[in-house]
Order: C-alpha cells, then structure tokens, then sequence
C-alpha cells in the first residue's frame, strides 16, 4: 500500500467524540475524501500560493501537523485553516467553520485590518492574522486597558487605536459569519462606551462617540442577522443619538440605510428608509450618497417604479464616479464589483439590457476567488437572476449555486433573501438544470426569516 492510499482509522468511537468539532470536521472530510494523511498534505503544499509554499515545512511535519489538528491538539492556525479551505472547497467537501482560519485575537485583527485604507481581499486577510498574531498591537491595547481602569485618560494613540479597530470590524464583516464578530464588536462597543462615561475631553469625546455610532450600526446589523429583533432595534437607537449628539448625520442615515434591508419584504417602506437617508444626509459624503440611491433604485425596480429606478441608479452611478469608499467604515464594502451587482439588479429587473450586460463585465473584472465570502452571496446571486433573465439557465444555475454556498457558509439573512428570488424566477423553468437548483436549495434553506425592525 503506497502513502497515497487511504488507511482506516483504528481510533475508537468514544475516543473521536471527545475530540472538538474542528477536528473531527478535518479527520471526517479527510476520510469522506477516502486520502491519506500523506495525500492531504500534498493537496495542501499545492493550495498555497508560491510565497506561503516557500515557508512552509517539510511533507512530515505538515503530517504531523495534520495528526495534531485531527487529535485536537492544536487548533490550525490561519494559514492552515486557509490551505484547509481551499482543498475542501476544491474537492466540493465544503468549507470548515471560519473559526479555523482564526489563530488571533479577533480586535486585534480588526486593528490590524483597520490601518490599512484599503480593501481587504481573503489572501490579505491571512496575512494580515499572521501579523495580528505577533502581537504588535500590545501597546495601544496596553494604554486602552490602563484608561478603562481609570490610571489614564485616553490619549492620540489609544483614540486612534478605537478609530482604526472600529474600521476593521466593518472590514472583517465581509469575510466572518455574524456569531463569530458579534461578541467582539460587543466588547469593543462597551469599551469606547466606558471612556465616553469617563468625561473625555470635548474632542475626545467627540471622536469616541463617532466610534460609537460606527460600531453600533455594525451591532445591529449583526443581531439583526442572529434574528434578535429587540437587540438590533435598541443598539440602533445608538447610532440615531450619536447622529443627534455629535453633528454626524451620516451615521443616522447609515443606519436607515441597513435597514432597508430589515424591513422584512416590504418594499414601500425600504424605498421611504433610502429617501429618508439621503434626506438626512444631503450631499455631504458622497460614498455613502451613492450606495443609498443605489438601493433606492434597487427598492424602486422592486416595487415596479421603472422611472425612479432608473434616475437613482444613474445618479448613484454619477456620485460614485469620484466617491472615496474609505471615508466611513461602511461603505468599505462597496468596491466596483460590489456597485457593479447593484447596478445589474436594478437595469436586468427593469429591462435595461445593454446597461445589464456591461454591470456583468464589470463585475466579471472586479470579482474573483479571493473575494470576500459576504459579498459572493450577493453578487453571485444577482448575477443568477441576470443571466436568467437573458436566457442562460446554465450560467443562471452555475451563479446561483455560486451563491449558495457562500450564502450557508457565512448563514447571511441577505444571501437568502436574493435566492428566495433567484428561486422564485427558476420556478417556471423547465430546465432539469433549474430543478435540480430548486431541490438543493430547499434542502438547505433555513425554516426562520430575520426578523422585520419596525
């Protein structure tokens, strides 16, 4: 028998419950692949790219390695937990849980996320964990400890410090399920909220309570996406008085701006949050301008008012010509690719071909493999609807199955809410390709909607 066959495991069954779920989660799909331990490493030298191959150990210690995340002795850390994922994605055995790929503490990622000014793409995102990994933020994160005790007043460097960890929890929303960053976006929310109680300096305060606003408006979303209605409703209220309080009225309009995506199906009301939004905002801060006329025209196209659709969709394509998507925090998301699917789900739904047809080109040159997870359930569905709705099953299917295993890997309410339509529109399809979309589908989607915020 040569290394590259599969040996049974001899381990007892007891033994393998005891062991934490990661593991029996490697150790299962390892076997379901009927691969030797040999064979897996192999499979993760060539998932990596040729810088991360040229650090990698020798074929026997990344066995080992293996042997000690199958045991559950060691926890992979990012770099594993990625070449983990590539395989198992490859080879269609799924993705592992995220918690995989996190070998860092989560708000020191954020930090170090947040410095950079810049989209974060998936192979970013690994080396960056590597850097938070180190430790290198200790210091910021030794002063922010020494003002929440009280021996300090909070300084540049601690405010800062906040400032850039607020950025790059909206960065890490994008590549992390909701379970996985809420608890963390929690406890830094508590954290800016224990040095605003401090009485900071007026500045300071100011600052912090931006922060405030920022993240509060990231906590909704998040409960919002875990279904806790009367949590997501109060922690927005947050962002409403920092709008009130601090003279930044992006941060309520921002927050009218998600949720127009909490109004649980009813369209009207979603188009009266965006109107409202930009009502509040005015011309001030032109990313944040563009992505609420986009979705006013996106709402619009929904409710069948093709005039308006297409004047927000032409304006939002005007204001975003010279927008900065990294102004604020939250429109970090809104990248070519992603305001390319925008743009395509609003001209494909009122029949603006050509229009349609050059939103998918720019799509197809922005989005890639190393795209941001959150952002392929969109983007993928919205490139299903398209295609199908110009005649291409076979594509429409290959997209949509696209999104659906984005969507369940990150259990995103908005994913679903896009292949409830990508279904809907299959339905009258005769295609066996369309059907068999349609069954799997079911198979999968979750009994529970998110809740609707009054």
């Amino acid at each position: 028998m040569s290394d590259d066959e599969f040996r049974p495991t001899r381990a007892k069954a007891g033994k393998m419950r005891r062991r934490p779920e990661w593991a029996r989660e490697i150790r299962l799909r390892r076997e379901r692949l009927v691969w030797s331990q040999n064979r897996l490493a192999k499979e993760l030298e060539l998932a990596a790219d040729p810088e991360v191959r040229a650090t990698l150990p020798s074929r026997s210690s990344i066995i080992r390695e293996i042997r000690f995340h199958e045991s559950g002795q060691h926890r992979p850390g990012p770099v594993y937990g990625e070449l983990y994922r590539r395989v198992w994605e490859k080879y269609g055995v799924g993705v592992l849980d995220q918690e995989l790929g996190l070998g860092c503490d989560l708000l020191v990622l954020a930090w170090t996320v947040g410095r950079l000014a810049q989209r974060v793409d998936r192979r970013t995102l690994l080396q960056l964990a590597a850097v938070a990994s180190s430790g290198v933020a200790l210091d910021p994160a030794e002063r922010l400890m020494r003002a929440l005790r009280g021996g300090d007043r909070p300084d540049e460097v601690t405010v800062t410090h906040l400032e850039a960890r607020t950025r790059g929890l909206h960065r890490l929303e994008e590549h992390y399920p909701a379970r996985l960053l809420y608890p963390a976006l929690i406890t830094h929310l508590n954290e800016v909220s224990a040095l605003l109680e401090a009485g900071p300096p007026e500045l300071v305060r100011r600052r912090l309570a931006v922060s405030a606003g920022e993240s509060a408006i990231l906590g909704a979303w998040f409960a919002w996406e875990l279904g806790d209605a009367a949590r997501a409703t109060a922690i927005s209220q947050v962002a409403g008085f920092v709008a009130r309080h601090a003279t930044d009225p992006a941060v309520g309009a921002c927050m009218d701006g998600y949720r127009t995506y909490m109004t649980g199906g009813d369209t009207a009301r979603s188009v009266r949050l965006a109107a409202s939004a930009l009502s509040h905002l005015g011309e001030a801060d032109a990313a944040t301008r563009a992505w609420l006329l986009a979705r006013h025209a996106e709402e619009s196209a929904v409710l069948g008012d093709r005039k308006t659709a297409l004047e927000s969709i032409q304006q939002a394509t005007e204001v975003y010509a010279f927008a900065d998507i990294n102004a604020r925090p939250w429109t970090c998301f809104l990248d070519s690719g992603r305001f390319a699917s925008m743009r395509l789900s609003v001209y494909s739904r009122i029949q603006y071909e050509n229009e349609a047809v050059e939103a998918i080109d720019d799509i197809v040159a922005h989005v890639g493999q190393d795209t941001e997870v959150k952002k392929l359930c969109v983007v993928k569905a919205d490139l299903a609807l398209a295609r199908f709705r110009l005649g291409d099953v076979a594509e429409a299917v290959t997209h949509a199955r696209s999104a659906l295993a984005a969507t369940a890997e990150m259990a995103f309410p908005l994913g679903w809410d896009r292949l409830d339509q990508v279904v809907s529109e299959f339905r009258p399809a005769k295609a066996q390709a369309a059907r068999e979309f349609r069954s799997e589908y079911a198979a999968m989607r979750p009994a529970a909607a998110p809740p609707s915020l009054a």
